[in-house]
């Protein structure tokens, strides 16, 4: 399982770029390191930059061995604007680019959702499985104030624990991008 979850990391960052490419005006960059921050008990921070964070748990503690990789990855504006009129219609690139990008990590998306947070701001959800038993479960979220997606993806042998994790540390990102400067003047 160990050598799968490196593969679907290394898969995952190999689209991060660093949070400044992505400025948007002036719009200040989501820190998702600190946004986040602590996921729970037996979660270790392994790495951590201007594109993201990874943590890896390597113990029982966590519900079975996993890891949390928190990105920003860029998108053209065009492409967000799109995918946030209509998620419907751009879903089908969306869920190629990520079966396509995670085929080499033996993980598979079985289900995708989509959910509206606001007129600007769109969340596709997915769910799946890994290889070894392990559970595979990303958010990403879309927002036209920003040109780029941010995504948590999280691989563990607990599906219940992994929606967990991805549903909080996906509202830590949600609450930040509410309280940026400009959310509030919208």
């Amino acid at each position: 399982m160990r050598k799968m979850q490196i593969l679907a990391l290394a898969t995952l960052a190999a689209t991060i770029v660093p949070a400044s490419a992505q400025r948007a005006g002036d719009l200040p960059p989501i820190d998702v390191g600190t946004v986040v921050s602590d996921i729970g008990a037996g979660w270790v921070k392994k790495t951590t930059g201007e594109e993201g964070v990874t943590y890896v748990c390597e113990s029982d503690a966590c519900g079975g061995r996993g890891v949390v990789g928190i990105g920003q990855a860029k998108a053209s504006p065009d492409y967000v604007k799109e995918v946030v009129a209509d998620p419907e219609k751009t879903l089908k690139s969306y869920r190629y680019a990520t079966d396509e990008s995670m085929r080499p990590s033996g993980c598979e998306f079985k289900t995708y959702e989509i959910q509206r947070l606001s007129e600007r701001r769109i969340k596709y959800q997915s769910k799946g499985a890994c290889g070894e038993g392990a559970a595979a479960v990303m958010s990403t979220i879309f927002d036209v104030d920003r040109p780029g997606m941010i995504s948590v993806q999280v691989l563990t042998k607990s599906e219940q624990n992994a929606l967990k994790l991805r549903d909080a540390s996906i509202g830590k990102l949600v609450a930040a991008l509410d309280n940026t400067p400009a959310s509030a003047a919208r």
